[in-house]
């Protein structure tokens, strides 16, 4: 049990809503609803995952000294239907067609609500009761988040839930700006925390705000800052989200496809799209300045793409995404003072984007915490309360945040194991893992505490040999299903990174061990780890591994490279495709036995298929 200490729990209850538990300015425990309910980007109310915090760290709802929500502004409407778990693509063009068109130009009142009403789930938490009260209120009103006469309604909710859940106290209650708690958490979790830096966020909406920046500075000892400029007309997320849609995929959830398929596309192929998208907006001084402005984000775009191709709309859309980006963040950092940038929000999940950033003359590192996105905005509202309130807090020390496997668990069921279609090894493992990827065999590791987040750093991974470019088809082809021109990632050895990466410019490396951001790599690079960079630039989103931060990993790519001569591996997370990232033991051997998986490493053991 902790006593006498300031306990602060965070909630993000949205899309991958979260839970994270801060106990005197560290964050000890954070993870996704998804990983319990195993409903991917499940936005229902956290409770697992708010469960398992205070489980985990043996607190009581009575020692909690403060529940922070993010976002002032909110509506359930989304998670009612299950906007972002259950929506098919066909789903989101009706609701582009029956909802949106009929709001922006025919200016009608339409209620999402009423016209999904047979996709409402009333019986997630606090249960049926509760829902269709709250229902008949929305169904009287615009259900939508941008309506601010609901913003009394969408906090009472939370207060109720919060309250029946874990009986917390009205008073203990507190709700974050949105792009406040993209900004706190970008600049308190990581190596820009006690440092002058320019702190960006840029996602689509959040309290009616979609960009901002904020210099953050140290003065008497204590963490200061300054809000340099803010604003709610950026383009840039909503129209990577419904382009994404066009191009026949989910929003919200595969705008990284986009990004991926961008490089294919030649320069002489996107150039008048791009032409065309710098028409919409520009940046002037620290803003974003609308000119000649799609009157939507989706019905504008699908007459403008008529015959375009593919490719030619990615690349278009990347490069104006990058563009757009360049341009704001070079005019908003104040002086060299403060060079150091770190960037969160939904945007900053944008590697690419964030490659070019940091190769601006004025940038001298930049920063990208784990999982930008709304997800860590649990942790988000922790970092920001603190920060209100002059509350000393403590930058992560890595991303192992979630769900620990049970080693008794783990015991009992390599009992049950049948030694005639599996070896099975305890001793010495690095090195006959290190000697199964030599061998081109593709292995799962679960061990340990699970990684915050939709990047696997190692301890939820499947791994294998990047000097092997076939591995990546055996990986798609057996259990990841991913589609074929997206690239997977590595993982490098600290010792090893200024050799497989472009040093044109001093990288801080250790910015670079959560996967949220790209690199060049160098002819070596290339020839090490062909197989975990994209086919087309070369580029790598690595995790720049050092030994304390993972020892047992560390030591099997470093046996791997004494082996082969490459100290790196390729890291791709370890579910199957669609699903949310495996969470425990008997998720894992549910992937390994299903799949073509050649060995897996589960807790302090190693199987092999024989």
């Amino acid at each position: 049990m902790i006593n006498n200490k300031r306990i602060i729990l965070g909630i993000n209850w949205e899309q991958n809503s979260s839970a994270s538990l801060m106990v005197d300015g560290k964050i000890l425990s954070c993870s996704s609803e998804e990983r319990f309910t195993r409903k991917k980007n499940d936005e229902a109310y956290p409770k697992s995952a708010i469960e398992f915090v205070l489980k985990k760290n043996k607190i009581k709802s009575s020692q909690i000294d403060a529940v922070c929500f993010i976002s002032k502004y909110w509506s359930p409407s989304y998670s009612l239907v299950r906007h972002y778990t259950n929506f098919s693509i066909d789903d989101y063009i009706e609701e582009q067609k029956n909802i949106w068109f009929p709001r922006i130009y025919k200016k009608q009142k339409k209620s999402f609500l009423k016209f999904f009403k047979k996709k409402i789930d009333f019986n997630q938490y606090p249960g049926k009761r509760f829902w269709k009260k709250i229902i008949n209120k929305l169904f009287k009103t615009s259900d939508h988040v941008s309506n601010k006469k609901i913003i009394k309604l969408g906090q009472d909710i939370r207060i109720q839930t919060i309250k029946h859940h874990l009986k917390i106290e009205k008073s203990k209650i507190h709700f974050i700006k949105h792009s406040f708690g993209h900004a706190a958490y970008a600049y308190c979790s990581g190596a820009l925390y006690k440092r002058n830096a320019t702190i960006a966020t840029i996602d689509a909406f959040g309290d009616f705000i979609n960009y901002s920046c904020y210099k953050f500075f140290i003065s008497k000892q204590s963490v200061n800052y300054r809000l340099i400029v803010e604003g709610g007309n950026n383009i840039i997320a909503r129209m990577y989200r419904y382009i994404t849609l066009l191009l026949g995929f989910k929003p919200n959830e595969h705008e990284y496809k986009i990004m991926g398929m961008a490089p294919y596309c030649k320069e002489k192929y996107l150039k008048n799209l791009f032409d065309k998208f710098k028409t919409f907006q520009i940046v002037r001084g620290k803003k974003f300045i609308n000119k000649d402005m799609p009157t939507d984000s989706f019905f504008y775009f699908k007459k403008l793409f008529e015959g375009q191709r593919f490719d030619s709309i990615a690349g278009a859309l990347q490069k104006y995404t990058e563009h757009l980006l360049k341009n704001w963040i070079s005019n908003c950092i104040p002086s060299k003072k403060f060079s150091h940038v770190g960037i969160a929000g939904g945007v900053a999940m944008n590697v690419k984007a964030n490659l070019e950033i940091s190769k601006l003359s004025k940038v001298s590192s930049i920063y990208v915490p784990p999982s930008p996105d709304d997800s860590s905005q649990s942790m988000g509202a922790c970092y920001a309360y603190c920060l209100d309130k002059k509350i000393y807090t403590q930058p992560l020390k890595n991303a192992y945040l979630g769900y620990e496997i049970s080693k008794s668990k783990i015991e009992k069921k390599i009992k049950k194991i049948s030694k005639k279609r599996f070896l099975v090894y305890k001793n010495n493992i690095s090195s006959k893992a290190a000697d199964l990827l030599r061998k081109n065999k593709i292995l799962a590791i679960c061990r340990e505490n699970a990684e915050f987040g939709a990047r696997s750093l190692g301890n939820r991974s499947i791994i294998c040999n990047p000097q092997n470019r076939d591995n990546v088809k055996k990986i798609n082809e057996t259990v990841k299903n991913r589609d074929f021109w997206m690239p997977f990632a590595a993982t490098v050895l600290d010792k090893y990174a200024k050799k497989y990466f472009s040093s044109k410019k001093n990288h801080d490396f250790k910015n670079y061990k959560y996967m949220t951001n790209c690199l060049d790599t160098t002819d070596l690079g290339k020839q090490k780890l062909v197989a975990a960079t994209h086919p087309y630039d070369g580029t790598c989103r690595p995790q720049i591994l050092s030994k304390k931060d993972n020892k047992i990993y560390y030591e099997i790519i470093e046996k791997f490279g004494k082996l082969t001569g490459t100290f790196g591996v390729l890291n791709t997370s370890f579910n199957t495709h669609g699903k949310p990232i495996i969470n425990n033991e008997n998720e894992a051997l549910k992937i390994f036995y299903e799949t073509n998986l050649d060995a897996i490493i589960l807790g302090d053991y190693l199987i092999i298929k024989k």
